[in-house]
């Protein structure tokens, strides 16, 4: 009953609104008649393109006033956020390829369901693939499972627990086989530290700052290497 009381009722229904729409975009696609199994890669990126900037544009009208608000203040503090935000970061990417490193020698592919469909998306289209990670998703993401579900919450270390097994289960739903669900602790981690830097910060700049970092960096490997 306690745990219940913490958390605030309307900002649970306006989380799980948005999370349930972000993951149900295949649904909706289908119920207009679109069948996405049918399509080529191309087609089907430039859908998801869509449903992406669908999403920046509700959370830019939903979240307008708090996103100016943190914006002069991300600004204003920017050298102090900085410093926090890549430390945080780096500990939760210490621990994601660590983590990573471990589970996929179990892994019969050596690799996730989620990081062959980046990779897949990467080689096709690298153009809307550096749009779609390094720009929409971090936002997206951030706004999602780190501000909308902060709102939540009273008791931020729980707020961080849930919120980094939330963006790993995301990040490996529709995986191929039990094991690859354990890559829930490296995609968990940089969530829970994430997580950290906003409790840390109370400015989701800075999150949105490290996630556009990381992917950035990842998508540009990817395409050279």
């Amino acid at each position: 009953m306690k745990f219940i009381n913490n958390l605030k009722y309307k900002k649970i229904l306006l989380f799980t609104g948005l999370l349930l729409s972000f993951l149900s975009f295949e649904a909706i696609y289908y119920i207009i008649g679109i069948d996405l199994k049918d399509m080529t890669l191309q087609k089907y990126i430039i859908l998801v393109l869509i449903k992406d900037i669908f999403f920046f544009m509700i959370l830019m009208i939903i979240y307008r006033k708090y996103l100016k608000e943190k914006w002069h203040d991300f600004i204003s503090h920017f050298k102090t956020y900085l410093s926090i935000s890549f430390k945080d970061w780096f500990t939760g990417f210490l621990i994601m390829i660590t983590s990573n490193s471990i589970i996929n020698t179990f892994i019969t592919n050596n690799i996730g369901e989620n990081e062959a469909a980046v990779q897949a998306l990467i080689s096709t289209l690298p153009l809307f693939a550096f749009l779609l990670t390094t720009i929409f998703a971090p936002f997206i993401e951030e706004m999602i499972f780190r501000k909308s579900l902060q709102d939540c919450f009273h008791n931020k270390y729980l707020y961080m627990i849930i919120s980094g097994l939330i963006f790993g289960l995301v990040h490996v739903l529709g995986a191929a086989n039990a094991l690859e669900y354990f890559l829930i602790i490296p995609y968990g981690a940089l969530g829970f530290m994430f997580a950290h830097t906003i409790n840390t910060t109370d400015n989701i700049y800075c999150t949105i700052m490290m996630h556009m970092f990381h992917n950035g960096v990842l998508t540009i490997l990817a395409m050279v290497i």
